[in-house]
């Protein structure tokens, strides 16, 4: 068995009235109106070679199976102010 890392670093430019939250579950999360957002990873897949290929998470059996290997996940959000 082999061990693979993998970092994300994702930046959006979200409107003034999005703001981070403590959800009741403890964690931080995206407050959008009455909907909170949490980040996560989710493999996307395809079996085409094309360079327009599909990707997608459709397949939730695989999906699974992919997730079942995660040991560990770490997340962080913070918020910044543009000038």
């Amino acid at each position: 068995m082999k061990k693979l890392s993998l970092e994300l670093h994702a930046e959006l430019e979200i409107p003034d009235d999005w703001e981070l939250v403590e959800h009741s579950s403890g964690i931080y999360v995206l407050k959008i109106g009455d909907r909170f957002v949490d980040f996560d990873i989710t493999p996307l897949v395809t079996a085409s070679t094309a360079p327009d290929a599909t990707w997608s998470d459709e397949d939730e059996e695989f999906t699974d199976d992919i997730l079942d290997m995660v040991t560990g996940l770490d997340s962080k959000m913070e918020i910044t102010y543009l000038q």
